[in-house]
């Protein structure tokens, strides 16, 4: 993959030769428009505003491979609380933070796992990872912070141990149907929905995943009830919202998923009106659209995201990948006028990105995300280029975090340890190289707080410059920016006289060695470094 991936980056550094946008000036004129010109990184002088809504720049934490706080070799709640200053210090203009301002925090419920998603308890918090109490301290530490918190939520499916499920599988061993039985989907009949048989009974159970993970009966009015509780206790102790496991199954023979969807969203804006919600639904385009209709805030962006996702095709064709998103955020908003795209590059289910491309190409690919609108999710380790060792099972894609290179964790993840995943570095040692990868993050995240337009506007159009150097434009309620990406190895100039009179504010370079490489505006005039994405704004 990264062979090809080479020979793609190659093809785009001759095309960028031989394709120009604009004539260029002479170092004369360059020197006489001084006074125009602006090449200073803004990004280091614009003062960044505490989000207050619902749009964020996500990080996600799988739990257990994180930090470990007392040296059992599994991560811990505790653990997460001891690294907050290095997800967010508070002040999001100073320190060495990475910035982000939401956590999305794994399955942290009782469960027979590593993996947690066979929730055997969902009012409480597994032993491994702590205690309620640990997690109320970590709610508060997070809110203290501006940081907003949304827990993984297991609703499609429930862990075979839970009370519900056992009691369900004694009564229909007795004939009984009609009591715990009606919040699963069980037939006396098996087949290709109902393959699991239940141990003494002449009963088979739906169970899409694993026959260790028995399915809700969504459509049940008792269903409902118990996890309007559920939604009740994790909102009660401060959770902002959740991220929805498996909502692509929430529909089957017994349930409309949308309509569903749309009592489980209403139930809980009942319960906190500001709640906030993103769903895994990887189906097509045209289900998820339709998944928006019912209220839900967000759905990830799986068209984008992973090995052959328009994020990382982009760097070939920045022109398409213009129009594309420019076509995906105005389609989930034809849906939902609220909706808030969800973009990543990867999670907990994907291959490491640093597996499938080249340490630039994660720069490049960094902000071909992180500026777009909607709300931002990096998978943890992903800003230091962290690597799955193998492909044989999730868990290798659920290494530790690497802190310090020169001294690696203990975790074990299913026994796959942290040796040799992070060939750039930890964050100890990225923190202190100014090119490094933690360092674009950092940058690309400042940047969406100091020009809140990225994230909360419309697309309302594309900028062409040739395939290699395109952008959008977004519009925020009248406010204006631009965010045009160069993917080209070679500088790009172009006119920019779609903005009133337009400001530089801030740009990422996606090359080895960043230091130095700066954008110019003179002017209507701009000019892009090689392999950079720059952001303007429109001031009228």
């Amino acid at each position: 993959m990264k062979k090809l991936l080479a020979l793609i980056l190659a093809l785009t550094m001759l095309a960028g030769v031989l394709a120009a946008c604009g004539d260029g000036k002479s170092d004369s004129e360059d020197s006489s428009s001084d006074d125009k010109k602006a090449s200073a990184d803004p990004v280091d002088t614009l003062t960044a505003e505490k989000s207050n809504d619902k749009y964020r720049s996500y990080y996600q934490v799988w739990i257990g491979a994180f930090n470990d706080s007392d040296g059992n070799k599994t991560g811990d709640i505790p653990g997460v609380i001891e690294k907050l200053d290095y997800i967010n210090d508070g002040d999001p203009n100073t320190g060495d933070d990475l910035g982000a301002d939401g956590i999305w925090l794994s399955p942290m419920m009782p469960s027979s796992t590593y993996h947690k998603y066979n929730v055997e308890d969902y009012f409480n918090i597994d032993p491994e990872f702590g205690t309620l109490d640990d997690f109320d301290k970590l709610i508060k530490e997070c809110h203290d912070r501006g940081v907003v918190v949304i827990i993984d939520l297991v609703v499609n499916h429930a862990g075979a141990g839970h009370e519900f499920f056992q009691k369900a599988c004694d009564e229909l061993r007795e004939g009984k149907e009609d009591g715990y039985a009606r919040y699963f989907n069980f037939s006396k009949k098996q087949n290709a929905i109902y393959q699991h048989a239940v141990s003494g009974a002449d009963y088979y159970y739906q169970g899409d995943f694993w026959d260790q993970m028995p399915d809700w009966n969504l459509s049940y009015e008792g269903t409902r009830d118990y996890f309007k509780k559920v939604t009740e206790f994790w909102l009660g102790r401060g959770v902002d919202g959740f991220r929805l496991d498996a909502v692509k199954y929430f529909d089957d023979d017994h349930t409309d998923g949308k309509e569903f969807m749309t009592w489980f969203y209403n139930m809980a804006k009942e319960i906190k009106d500001d709640v906030y919600m993103v769903g895994e639904d990887w189906t097509e385009t045209g289900d998820i659209y339709d998944m928006y209709e019912s209220g839900i805030d967000s759905l990830f962006n799986f068209k984008f995201a992973n090995n052959g996702g328009e994020f990382l095709i982009a760097a070939s064709s920045v022109e398409d990948f213009a129009k594309k998103i420019k076509k995906y955020d105005n389609n989930i908003k034809e849906h939902n006028k609220n909706a808030i795209n969800a973009n990543f590059l990867t999670n907990h289910d994907m291959n490491r990105l640093a597996s499938l491309i080249y340490a630039d190409e994660n720069k490049f690919a960094a902000a071909l995300y992180m500026l777009c609108p909607g709300n931002s999710f990096t998978y943890y380790g992903e800003e230091i280029g962290i690597e799955a060792p193998s492909t044989s099972s999730d868990a290798n894609y659920r290494t530790a975090m690497v802190w310090d290179s020169d001294n690696l964790p203990e975790i074990r993840t299913e026994g796959v340890s942290a040796d040799g995943t992070c060939p750039l570095g930890g964050v100890k040692q990225q923190l202190e190289d100014k090119n490094s990868l933690l360092n674009t993050y950092r940058k690309l995240i400042k940047i969406r707080m100091e020009n809140p337009e990225i994230s909360r506007g419309d697309i309302t159009d594309t900028i062409k410059c040739d395939n290699l150097c395109a952008g959008i434009i977004i519009d925020d309620n009248g406010s204006r920016v631009a965010v045009i990406h160069n993917a080209a190895g070679e500088e790009k100039e172009l006119t920019v006289d779609m903005l009133e009179n337009p400001e530089l504010r801030g740009w990422s370079v996606a090359q080895e060695k960043s230091e130095g490489i700066e954008a110019e505006l003179d002017g209507t005039t701009l000019k892009i470094p090689a392999k950079t994405s720059v952001v303007l704004k429109e001031n009228k």
